[in-house]
C-alpha cells in the first residue's frame, strides 16, 4: 500500500471522525463495548461455521498480498520475456536453463522448465491453464470469505439492538428517563454492524478481488510469452502482441526498452 492511499484512508477516516463529533454533544454515546463484541464475536463465530477451518486461515494472507504494491509492474514481465525469446532465439535452451535460477516469478520459471524439458505445446498451455484456473478460483474463494462477513456483520448489528431493547424495556418501570440514553447505546450496535460492513470487510473484498484479477492477468501474460518463445516468434513480435494486454497508456514505457 502505497502513501498516497494510506494518506487518503487516513483523510476519510478523519472526515468522518469530525462528522461524528459534531453530530452530538456526547461523542461517547458511540462507545458501546458490548455492541463491538456482538458483532465481531457473532460474524467471526459465523464465518467459521460458514467455511472450514483451513480457508478462514487464509484470510490474514490473503489481505496480506491485496494490500501490497498499488499495481503490478507487467510491462517489466513483458520486458523479462522479451529478453527471455531472444536469448533463446540467439543462444538457445543450454543458456536458458542457466538463467532461470534469476527468474523470481515461480509461474514464468516452471513454465520456462516445461520447455526446456520439451513438453509439447499443448501440454504447456494444458498446465499452465489449469494452473491459472485453480489460482483464480481458489483465491476467489477467500475473497468471498470477507463478502460473507459484510452480509453477517449488519444482521448480527440489529442482533445487538434487540438485545439493548430488551434489556431496555425489562428496566422501564424503574427508571423511565433512562430510556433514552438505553435506547441510544442499543442503536450504536446496529451503526457497528454497518461500518464492519461498509468500511471494513467489503472494501477488503473488493481489493482482494481487485489483486487476485490483476496476478490472474499477468499469469494469462506469462502464458502467452512462453508458448510464443515455443513456437520460436521473433521477439520484436512477441513483445507487440503482449502490450495489448497494457492500457495503451503504457505501451510507450515497453517500446523504449526495445
Amino acid at each position: 500500500m502505497n502513501i498516497a492511499t494510506i494518506i487518503g484512508i487516513l483523510f476519510g477516516v478523519a472526515i468522518l471522525g469530525v462528522a461524528t463529533y459534531t453530530s452530538t454533544d456526547s461523542v461517547g454515546v458511540f462507545i458501546n463495548l458490548p455492541g463491538i463484541a456482538i458483532v465481531g464475536g457473532g460474524t467471526i463465530a459465523s464465518t467459521f461455521i460458514c467455511y472450514p477451518l483451513r480457508e478462514v486461515m487464509r484470510v490474514l494472507k490473503v489481505f496480506m498480498m491485496a494490500m501490497g504494491a498499488e499495481e503490478l509492474p507487467l510491462e517489466n514481465y513483458i520486458r523479462v520475456i522479451v529478453n527471455l525469446s531472444k536469448e533463446m532465439a540467439s543462444k538457445g535452451e543450454d543458456h536458458l536453463e542457466k538463467s532461470l535460477k534469476s527468474i523470481e516469478n515461480d509461474f514464468l520459471r516452471d513454465g520456462m522448465q516445461m520447455l526446456i524439458d520439451g513438453y509439447s505445446k499443448d501440454e504447456i498451455k494444458e498446465i499452465l491453464d489449469n494452473r491459472i484456473q485453480q489460482y483464480h478460483e481458489q483465491e476467489y474463494s477467500a475473497a468471498g470469505i470477507y463478502r460473507t462477513m459484510a452480509t453477517l456483520s449488519p444482521a448480527f448489528g440489529i442482533i445487538g439492538t434487540l438485545i439493548g431493547l430488551i434489556a431496555m424495556m425489562q428496566g422501564m418501570g424503574d427508571d423511565i428517563a433512562s430510556i433514552g440514553p438505553a435506547m441510544a447505546t442499543a442503536l450504536t450496535t446496529t451503526l457497528y454492524g454497518a461500518l464492519f460492513a461498509n468500511m471494513l470487510f467489503m472494501p477488503i473484498a473488493i481489493k482482494v478481488e481487485k489483486r487476485i484479477d490483476e496476478i490472474t492477468l499477468l499469469m494469462c501474460v506469462i502464458r502467452d510469452g512462453i508458448l510464443f518463445i515455443k513456437e520460436k516468434t521473433p521477439s520484436a513480435i512477441v513483445m507487440d502482441k503482449l502490450k495489448g494486454y497494457l492500457p495503451p497508456r503504457k505501451w510507450a514505457t515497453v517500446k523504449a526498452s526495445r
